[in-house]
Formats: structure tokens, C-alpha cells, sequence
């Protein structure tokens, strides 16, 4: 798709951002029926990741959860769109940040802070809400299209301080260790080599070392933040837990079973509203066989171009 076709597709984005979140909302709503039938390779992850996390269902409620887990994702592009396009600061009908006093208490410690989080689908939200009340940089997966890329980026940098691509690592821990805020969601599969298997929903899962290696280097404090959107109100409620104790430990299976119980936790308050249409078990320990059976992979659009 050329850029300036990409660029005219996302104008209606500024329109949808300005709306109501209830309209901007329910004008999205269709799309998650409509997303599950265009992405049959992303609704087979979803399923399996639900089959995978919470065996103990019935095949028919992993189904709802699925067509439910859609309906977030097409919200999920509303939520987006307010929080990079809609002007002036969003007020408490829209969400609401709780523990600040922890990221305070973390600062006078003199350390840099380290917010870790994971994708649940009001990520874009929670972003805007925690910025809007205290100087925070991100960090961000480069997009594969540049146009789309370059107004997410600039939707961002309205409210956040700055913006680190994740393999920056040596520019982010400089910034820790200049006493500043770093928010981060590393809860993806970077493969083997800069993983250790640790839980995570009953399964030995591939999670980064470097979320450890990170704060290490960076004299960080860490703490956990996760947001959840109340389907009832349309409230967002961004929670900032007290920080991990003793965190790094030293050990970093310690660490990181940590980290991945306190996302557990959340996400079972709502499984619908974490993204799980990315492959997060896609390496299993050595002799176990692949948990995506039968599911094509994607080959990346950057691997494409490298080989022409």
C-alpha cells in the first residue's frame, strides 16, 4: 500500500478520536466479527492461546471469549485513535490512574523507575492517562510501515516525554540511570537466545532476560502497572502496584516467575482484554513440540525485503 493511500485510511481517525468514548466505541464494534473472518491466521493464535491458558474451559466458552477478545481489538482501534488524535486532557469519565503515590515514593529514592506492563487491548489509553499525569518515556516496536509508524509516533509525543525503540537498550538504561521514568511491555516472545523458560499459565514460557538485565543496569526500581477497561462504565482503570521487593534478586528465574504472576493476575480479572493474537508461546523447551500445530507463520515483512 502506498503511503499516501495509508495516510488518506487513517484520516478518519482524527474524527474518531474527537467522539464520545461510548461513540467512538460503538462505531468500531462491527469491525470485530469482521476482523475474526480477515484474520483467519490471527483468530487459530487466539483460539489456541486460549486452549492453551485455560484448559479447564469449555470449547464453547473459549469460543465467546474469542469473538469477545475481537470485539476489544476493533475497540481497541476507537481507543487508539483517542488517544493519539483527541485534544485537551482526558478527564475521569474516560479513566482514571491509581498509585501514583508508589511511582512518588520510587522517586525519592533517587533511582530511575521501571514500569513494567503487559498488551491487554487499553494499552494506548493507559498510556495517555499515566503521561498526562507524570513525565513518562515508552518504549515501542518500529512498524513495518513508515507512514503508519510516523503518526502513531507523532499521536504519542503529544503527551509522552519520548520514545525508545526496544532495542535501544543502552539509551534506556542511560535514561534510568539519570533518575527518570521508563514504561515498558516486554511481555512478548523474543526467542531462546535472550529468554529463560519461567511460568506463565501453567506453561514454561520464553520471557525476556532483559527486563532483569535492564533494571540491574539501570539502578532501576521496578513496578508493575496494568490497565483494565470496565465494560459497564467504559472507564479505563490504570493500576500502579507497589514495587517487586529485592527486584532484581539476582536471580532472574525468581524475577521473572514474578513478573509473569503479576500479569497473570490481571489478565484473569478479564481474559477477553489481553492480546492474544500473538504467538507468546511460540518456544517451547527443547523436545517439546510446537504449540501452534497446523498454524502458518507469517514471515515478516523485513525478512522479505532483506532477501530481494
Amino acid at each position: 500500500m502506498s503511503e499516501f493511500l495509508t495516510w488518506i485510511l487513517l484520516q478518519p481517525a482524527r474524527l474518531l478520536g474527537r467522539l464520545p468514548p461510548r461513540g467512538a466505541r460503538a462505531v468500531v464494534r462491527p469491525l470485530g466479527p469482521l476482523l475474526a473472518l480477515a484474520l483467519p491466521t490471527r483468530r487459530r493464535i487466539a483460539r489456541r492461546n486460549f486452549e492453551l491458558c485455560f484448559p479447564e474451559m469449555e470449547p464453547a466458552e473459549r469460543r465467546r471469549l474469542v469473538r469477545r477478545h475481537f470485539r476489544f481489538l476493533a475497540e481497541m482501534l476507537a481507543e487508539g485513535a483517542i488517544a493519539w488524535c483527541r485534544p485537551g486532557k482526558l478527564d475521569e469519565r474516560i479513566g482514571t490512574v491509581e498509585g501514583l503515590e508508589h511511582l512518588e515514593q520510587a522517586r525519592e529514592l533517587g533511582k530511575g523507575v521501571l514500569l513494567l506492563t503487559g498488551h491487554s487491548t487499553s494499552l494506548e489509553l493507559a498510556g495517555r492517562l499515566l503521561c498526562e499525569r507524570t513525565p513518562t518515556w515508552g518504549v515501542y516496536r518500529p512498524q513495518g510501515n513508515r507512514t503508519v509508524e510516523a503518526f502513531q509516533n507523532r499521536g504519542r509525543l503529544r503527551y509522552a516525554q519520548g520514545m525508545f525503540q526496544r532495542n535501544e537498550l543502552r539509551a534506556m538504561v542511560r535514561h534510568l540511570r539519570a533518575g527518570r521514568l521508563l514504561w515498558y511491555a516486554p511481555d512478548q516472545d523474543f526467542g531462546p537466545k535472550r529468554s529463560i523458560f519461567v511460568p506463565f499459565f501453567g506453561l514454561a514460557t520464553a520471557t525476556a532476560t532483559g527486563i532483569a538485565n535492564m533494571a540491574r543496569m539501570g539502578n532501576a526500581v521496578v513496578l508493575g502497572m496494568y490497565p483494565l477497561r470496565d465494560t459497564e462504565s467504559g472507564q479505563v482503570r490504570v493500576v500502579i502496584e507497589p514495587p517487586f521487593e529485592d527486584f532484581p534478586s539476582g536471580d532472574d528465574e525468581q524475577d521473572l516467575t514474578r513478573f509473569n504472576a503479576f500479569l497473570e493476575r490481571h489478565i484473569r480479572r478479564d481474559p477477553a482484554q489481553y492480546f492474544w493474537v500473538h504467538r507468546r508461546f511460540k518456544t517451547a523447551p527443547p523436545g517439546e513440540p510446537d504449540r501452534y500445530p497446523g498454524i502458518r507463520r507469517r514471515r515478516s515483512r523485513r525478512k522479505k525485503r532483506k532477501s530481494m
